[in-house]
């Protein structure tokens, strides 16, 4: 990479960071360009020619969003199959808490503008992978049922992942029930259909959440 598109890239990664903190203070239609020029120190042509526009701009930030968030879940070779998904229900969780604010803030998102489709889609999609990968290990391990297909598990898990995400971005699950009820899906979700030890850890694992999953007042409808 030459010096004149590495400083490109900088610049624009300065005001992706710029534009999630914006986000996560104001909500994506409180952001304006103006807004993202004075606090990224650039003019406004600057971040058209950079991005093309607000819409752009603040998706952009969004989809680097999630691929870090994604790419902090990745571990080493050794960390496949069962212990992978673990790994990401648990950096899920905890990425989302490091940075509350903001993820309220896309997880309304997502569910507001139509135009708003494609990305979520993106998002839906990069985890769905990652999901179906790991059962795919599972499965060459014989940790699965030999029926099980892991590309519409994978779709229903990643699933369950992001409607829990939801759930905790309306208010409906606290902070501490969110990091229970994502890995007790995960425990109960794969638990009828793991084999051998896999089997066993799940139960442990939806044991251990189980209880503080629970939204609150729940237990009282």
């Amino acid at each position: 990479m030459d010096l004149v598109t590495k400083q490109r890239e900088e610049r624009k990664n300065r005001i992706l960071e710029v534009a999630r903190d914006l986000i996560a203070d104001r909500g994506y239609d409180g952001v304006t360009m103006r807004d993202l020029a004075d606090e990224s120190l650039v003019s406004v042509p600057t971040l058209y020619n950079l991005f093309g526009g607000k819409q752009e701009l603040l998706l952009a930030a969004i989809e680097s969003y999630f691929l870090e968030l994604l790419r902090d879940t990745e571990r080493s070779e050794r960390d496949e199959g069962l212990p992978q998904l673990m790994s990401l229900a648990e950096a899920i969780a905890r990425e989302m808490l490091q940075r509350a604010a903001y993820a309220r803030s896309l997880m309304r998102f997502f569910g507001g503008p139509s135009d708003t489709r494609g990305l979520h889609e993106f998002a839906a999609q990069e985890l769905t992978n990652k999901v179906i990968l790991a059962l795919d290990q599972m499965k060459s391990k014989q940790q699965l049922a030999s029926w099980v297909e892991p590309r519409v598990l994978g779709e229903r898990l990643a699933s369950q992942f992001i409607i829990i995400s939801f759930e905790w971005a309306s208010g409906y699950l606290s902070d501490s029930a969110m990091q229970a009820a994502i890995p007790y899906s995960l425990g109960i979700t794969l638990l009828g259909l793991a084999r051998g030890e896999a089997a066993e850890e799940l139960e442990v694992l939806a044991r251990e959440n189980q209880s503080a999953a629970a939204a609150e007042g729940t237990g009282n409808r």
